[in-house]
């Protein structure tokens, strides 16, 4: 999950969160989201970004918005990335330029992740049946 925050005292806030009605479009557009992997590889999204035809493994690796709401002061956004990452550092990259955010990082060690989805159960065959 994703989620910005827009202090009380700026005025109405709703109007700049990604699905408020003011410069909606330009604000959504300058925002990056985006994670850098232990092997050098990355994978970006924004807002509104397309997703992987769900017949076929996606090329390479994906990273896009599933989901996503708020209120007058927060937005949260699900987000999907595949593949699991390399073990090693995972780097989460995040911009907003419209709000003067400059790129900002934060780090996780990706076995996290890597245990987690082992733990994973599979709700339904993949071929659907």
């Amino acid at each position: 999950f994703l989620t910005a925050r827009i202090r009380p005292s700026a005025g109405h806030p709703e109007k700049h969160l990604p699905g408020g009605p003011r410069d909606l479009a330009a604000s959504r557009r300058s925002f990056r989201f985006g994670l850098q992997f232990s092997d050098g590889g990355k994978a970006a999204g924004s807002p509104g970004g397309g997703r992987p035809d769900h017949e076929s493994e996606p090329a390479g690796p994906v990273l896009y918005p599933f989901a996503g709401g708020g209120g007058p002061h927060s937005f949260v956004s699900r987000w999907w990335t595949w593949p699991l990452p390399p073990a090693g550092q995972l780097e989460f990259v995040c911009e907003w330029p419209a709000f003067g955010i400059t790129e900002s990082r934060a780090g996780i060690d990706a076995q996290l992740i890597l245990d987690a989805a082992r733990r994973s159960v599979r709700l339904w065959p993949e071929d659907g049946a």
